[in-house]
């Protein structure tokens, strides 16, 4: 959900946007769809994520990130992407450097100060995280922490919870999966407590929980003191949490949903990594934590979810505290963040009509056409009719070479980029042999830094599947040089190969 609440907020600033994913909750991808947004299907691996045996927030190994890379570089080498955004516990460095070798700009969505990275950006949204938290981790300045960059959707901001004398409703939410059937748990727990019997609950739960058949069982059996109602699923959580006067719920990304609506929340911790913003949480009055089951062994406090149910004035102290915490554009402040981000070492972007201008400025410069094939500097009309038409070609990719966020020239590649199967429709000649031809021009203010060896190789890293060939004229050492720096054979007069 906080990609999505992402993704929403970039569409809104003009962004084209689309989702890659390996698996994926029914009710997610119908929700996706709904906005217009593109899903793409990652290719099955033999150890997909929802084989794994390590815990959710664990990072995999290293065999595994460094295959499951490159199955992303090839899904997504027939897409124009600029930036990367991955939310994935799953997903640590060795991962990250694949993608940034690929010339990728890359955003990390974390929320656990715990492993050092080489994104372009982290993004920690909760709520009294600090940059100074992943100081050995990762360029402070490279972090965008706390409330002003929180993902909680705008709905969530409208209409908040009003304050309930006599609590009747109470909402049991644990996370869309509740894997260790905790929910049932805790209901069992109440079931014993006389001042539960005059409360109902709504349990939200998904079916693949092994607390749903427990919950539903003892629902058929009447064994609750209490009225449940057990749902798969909600397209309308502000609706559901402002029909609700309490709700028993994780320390995840909904807890500061919960806190938008003024909801009052008893909070349960399901995992380490919750235990720094549940801290967080209860020290500034927003919740009142009833149990810890981060470890192997917990237990659900019922006299501190009692005092919960009882006190009007504690619930009205939350209510309080929540007032004004968080800020509605949270999402499109990250946006913004990103759009003037100038990421450090070499990054490759696709062309766009506003750099018409840099391109011509580079070829003017002396010796820049000296081995084209047409050395003359053409006038600035047909400069402008030859862009113009290259953007419209589906056979040509044009990319700016990005050096700590400066252009520093371009890479242009004549034919398709997306398999190496597939036939090229770009120039003569790389379409005769079956490749894709690349060519590549580094301003002179930008030389002497490796930029065309590191460019051209982050092309071939982007694009694993693709055969690619270069022509260099006769005379022309310093391609040669680089192209052979770069991995790429000579096999011909004037060709290599990579």
């Amino acid at each position: 959900m906080r990609c999505l609440t992402l993704a929403r907020a970039a569409m809104t600033q003009g962004h084209e946007i689309c989702f890659f994913v390996s698996d994926i909750d029914a009710a997610l991808e119908k929700r996706i769809n709904a906005t217009g947004i593109r899903i793409i299907r990652l290719p099955s691996l033999e150890y997909g994520c929802q084989q794994s045996s390590v815990a959710i927030e664990a990072e995999y190994e290293t065999s595994q990130q460094e295959t499951e890379a490159q199955c992303f570089l090839r899904t997504v080498a027939g897409y124009q992407l600029d930036w990367i955004v991955v939310d994935h516990y799953g997903y640590g460095e060795p991962w990250i450097s694949a993608i940034k070798r690929a010339g990728y700009c890359l955003l990390l969505i974390e929320d656990w100060p715990h492993r050092k990275v080489s994104a372009d950006l982290l993004l920690d949204p909760r709520p009294g995280s600090i940059a100074g938290d992943y100081r050995d981790y990762i360029k402070p300045e490279n972090v965008l922490s706390g409330s002003d960059f929180n993902l909680i959707r705008e709905e969530f901001f409208h209409e908040p919870c009003q304050p309930a004398g006599n609590v009747q409703r109470v909402l049991l939410n644990l996370g869309g999966y509740d894997y260790r059937g905790l929910s049932a748990d805790i209901l069992d727990a109440l079931a014993n407590e006389d001042f539960a019997g005059k409360l109902s609950f709504t349990v939200l739960l998904s079916q693949s929980s092994p607390a749903f058949s427990r919950i539903q069982s003892h629902m058929q059996s009447a064994q609750y003191p209490f009225s449940v109602n057990l749902i798969e699923h909600c397209d309308d959580m502000a609706g559901l949490y402002r029909t609700h006067h309490v709700c028993i719920g994780a320390s995840g990304g909904s807890l500061w949903e919960r806190i938008a609506m003024r909801l009052p929340t008893a909070l349960v911790i399901v995992a380490d990594n919750q235990k720094p913003q549940a801290s967080y949480a209860e020290d500034n009055g927003l919740v009142k934590v009833v149990a810890d089951y981060s470890g192997t062994a917990g237990s659900f406090d019922v006299s501190a979810f009692r005092s919960l149910v009882e006190s009007d004035e504690v619930r009205q102290s939350m209510q309080d505290h929540s007032s004004d915490l968080l800020r509605s554009d949270g999402s499109k402040h990250v946006i913004k963040a990103v759009e003037n981000t100038k990421p450090e070492g070499l990054t490759l972007r696709s062309a766009i009509m506003s750099d018409i201008r840099d391109f011509y400025r580079w070829q003017k410069q002396p010796g820049a056409r000296r081995f084209f094939r047409t050395p003359q500097l053409p006038r600035w009309s047909q400069h402008r009719r030859w862009y113009q038409g290259v953007m419209s070609d589906p056979s040509v990719s044009l990319y700016i070479v990005l050096f700590k966020g400066e252009k520093a020239g371009y890479v242009r590649v004549d034919g398709a980029v997306t398999s190496s199967k597939s036939s090229s429709v770009g120039s003569s000649l790389g379409s005769s042999l079956g490749s894709s031809e690349v060519s590549i021009l580094i301003s002179r203010n930008f030389r002497g830094r490796k930029l065309a060896v590191n460019a051209l190789k982050a092309l071939v890293s982007r694009y694993p599947e693709t055969r690619f060939c270069a022509d260099v004229a006769p005379g022309n050492f310093a391609s040669r040089k680089v192209f052979k720096r770069a991995g790429f054979q000579k096999t011909g007069g004037r060709r290599y190969e990579y």
